[in-house]
């Protein structure tokens, strides 16, 4: 293989930037799990919770190492991204994948510049041939320029895949109750108030039983709904849930009538911000409505806890926004309780080192298909 090099800036310059810049980059090594999540919770955006310690830590699991940077000015964090490094062999070094980040003042172009630089020094010298990102920032901000051009200038390309969703549908939930029912379509609301006047109420299960019938519904809809597929295995998805809800950042709801669970929704929670990761039913009692009911009281659950933004994930990407779309029955259903299309960019891969990059992307796909074939479970 060619020897690596990176042509996107040269030593001298690189030395150059850093030594003018007001800001510093540096990997937290030892950072606890409250302090990480003080940081990001405070980052300009307020954070994802794929970015979360937590998160982290439950991917180490699956072989991928947290990578923690923060960017600093007169010594205060910020901005920040958690990279998970994963050994991509036969392809010699890491790549770096940023799930859902970073989080930084996409206003100050400076900072951008300077934690990308600050990103791939540390990169290079831990043995990454690729940095993957997945910037949650809105390319129409009127005060930024086109993220794109930046991450462009700056040496990212268009990743091959967008590995999340990412054009999503956001709730804002710190409004008053009546306004939030206002915001709704006609029949949304309506179908609300149907399900609470037939009887249906929400509730929390034990964990252990109700999972098991959650599960049991995920299996049974991705064998009888076209568009949804359940690529996550059994074990994986059991992990993940009882993780992040161990550490009080999942919780698990389900919609009920007369005693009998009738749909679930699991939802992901960090800060002010929450998020709907899974959800099914089952085949009873659907014209009770219990889909709608369990949405608003998981809304009204959350407004009680001081929760602001309501982040329903997956809609069609703006281009695809049609009848066509394989989302566009899940779409329909989102669209219902008000919420606003929120689109970034995607995401980008940096080319640390060349040679191994160009070796990695070349391989990527065929990596895929054979983790996915030997683990029954996706890549990221």
């Amino acid at each position: 293989m060619a020897a690596d090099t990176d042509d996107n800036l040269t030593a001298e310059v690189r030395g150059s930037v850093r030594s003018t810049t007001p800001y510093t980059v540096r990997e937290a090594r030892s950072v606890t799990r409250d302090v990480w999540d003080g940081w990001l919770h405070n980052s300009p955006g307020g954070g994802h919770v794929l970015q979360s310690y937590e998160w982290g830590e439950f991917k180490k699991r699956l072989s991928w190492r947290p990578v923690r940077v923060v960017l600093e000015r007169d010594g205060e964090v910020v901005g920040l991204g958690q990279f998970l490094a994963y050994d991509t062999a036969p392809v010699p070094g890491t790549l770096w994948y940023c799930t859902k980040g970073p989080w930084l003042p996409w206003h100050d172009e400076e900072a951008v510049r300077a934690f990308f630089e600050g990103v791939r020094d540390i990169a290079r010298r831990e043995g990454a041939h690729t940095v993957k990102i997945e910037p949650e920032v809105l390319e129409q901000e009127k005060n930024v320029k086109n993220v794109k051009d930046v991450l462009g200038e700056i040496g990212f390309r268009k990743a091959r895949y967008d590995l999340n969703l990412k054009t999503t549908l956001v709730v804002d939930v710190s409004l008053p109750e009546e306004e939030l029912l206002a915001k709704m379509k006609g029949r949304t609301r309506y179908n609300v108030r149907l399900a609470a006047k037939k009887g249906i109420e929400v509730v929390e299960p034990e964990f252990e039983e109700g999972w098991e019938i959650f599960y049991a519904w995920m299996k049974h809809t991705s064998e009888r709904k076209e568009g949804y597929s359940l690529r996550r295995s059994r074990d994986y998805l059991y992990a993940v849930t009882r993780c992040m809800y161990d550490t009080g950042q999942g919780r698990l709801f389900f919609a009920r009538h007369e005693g009998t669970p009738l749909a679930g929704i699991y939802v992901f929670t960090f800060g002010e911000k929450y998020w709907y990761m899974y959800g099914a039913s089952g085949d009873e009692k659907r014209n009770l409505k219990p889909n709608y009911l369990l949405q608003w009281e998981v809304m009204r659950w959350a407004k009680e806890r001081g929760l602001t933004h309501y982040d329903m994930v997956g809609v069609p990407k703006l281009e695809d926004l049609d009848e066509s779309s394989s989302l566009w029955g899940v779409y329909k259903f989102k669209e219902g309780f008000g919420g606003e299309i929120s689109d970034s960019p995607g995401c980008y891969d940096l080319p640390v080192k060349r040679a191994r990059a160009a070796a990695w992307y070349k391989l990527e796909p065929l990596y895929y298909r054979l983790y996915y074939k030997l683990k029954n479970n996706v890549f990221y």
